[in-house]
This record gives structure tokens, C-alpha cells and sequence, in this order.
């Protein structure tokens, strides 16, 4: 029997962290402010990481790699009491170029959306490549790479009571 109407639209709405507010230091975070570091964390915002798969090939390739480097920096962290990790631009990065966090992908849903989201830089680690090697090969440098900052920041307000 033939069809008497085809809808053609998802009606789909991305929702950036899944619409939950997140402030730092009492003030909200706006994603589209941020740049996405190693396509995981966001610039300035300590102690985050989102999984976001590929969208050109299997989600799970990217989960793991996420898991793997979060597993990394946690053990640092833990080895050298440090509770805190923050992706910071460094000088060099404050005026490069910002892109939409993901490039070349024509779906309206994510057309719709994209202002919403991080921005990516064009150079690592603030690239959102969508590319398994180049994020293998990136997740696996050293932890301690002059960007992500790591600090113990109750110590240094502790301390500094202390000297006050």
C-alpha cells in the first residue's frame, strides 16, 4: 500500500552535557567559550571530562581512548596529590583560529546545534580531529604537556591561611 506521507525530520535537539548547568568558582560555564582539549575536556573548566565518540566510525574507539587517558591522569594525579586538572590556553593559543567542534558533518541536528557546543582550535591539543590515529597517538603523550595544569588548590588556600 502506498504511503500517504513520509516525515523526513527527527525533530532530534543536542543538548550540551546534557542541559546540566556547571558553574566554576560560582560563575556558570559557558561551553561555546570554551575550546575542547584532546577532545575531551574544555578549557578552564577543572576536573571534567565528556566522552564523545567518532562520527565516522565506532563510538567506542573514542570512549576508550577517553578512558584510557582519564585512567592515566587520575593515577598521576593520585601519585602526585594533586586533585585538580584544568586544560589552560596557553599564551601562544589565546588568538588562534577557533573552528565548530566538529567540521564536515552535514546533519541538520548537528548544523542546528553546533553554536551551543566548545569550539576546537587548529592545532593540537585543542583539535577535535574525528580521527583514531592522530587521537591515539595524542592520548598516549605525557600527561604533563604545558596545557592541562594539574594543582592542589585546598592546599595552597590552606597554606596561604596559614601565612595570613
Amino acid at each position: 500500500m502506498p504511503a500517504d506521507i513520509i516525515v523526513t525530520a527527527t525533530g532530534l535537539k543536542l543538548a550540551v552535557m546534557g542541559g546540566v548547568t556547571f558553574t566554576v568558582d560560582g560563575k556558570r560555564v559557558n561551553f561555546p567559550d570554551t575550546t575542547i582539549y584532546k577532545g575531551m575536556m574544555f578549557s578552564d573548566v577543572p576536573n571534567l571530562v565528556q566522552t564523545f565518540g567518532y562520527i565516522n566510525a565506532s563510538w567506542t574507539l573514542r570512549a576508550d581512548l577517553t578512558a584510557r587517558y582519564v585512567c592515566r591522569l587520575l593515577n598521576r594525579m593520585a601519585a602526585t596529590g594533586m586533585r585538580q586538572c584544568t586544560p589552560r590556553l596557553r599564551q601562544e593559543d589565546r588568538n588562534m583560529p577557533r573552528r565548530p567542534w566538529i567540521d564536515d558533518f552535514s546533519s541538520g541536528y548537528m548544523q542546528r546545534s553546533m553554536h551551543l557546543f566548545p569550539k576546537q582550535g587548529d592545532r593540537h591539543p585543542w583539535r577535535h580531529a574525528q580521527d583514531y590515529a592522530s587521537d591515539k597517538k595524542l592520548t598516549r603523550r605525557p600527561i604533563e604537556d604545558g596545557v592541562l595544569m594539574l594543582d592542589n588548590p585546598g592546599v595552597i588556600q590552606s597554606l596561604e591561611k596559614r601565612v595570613a
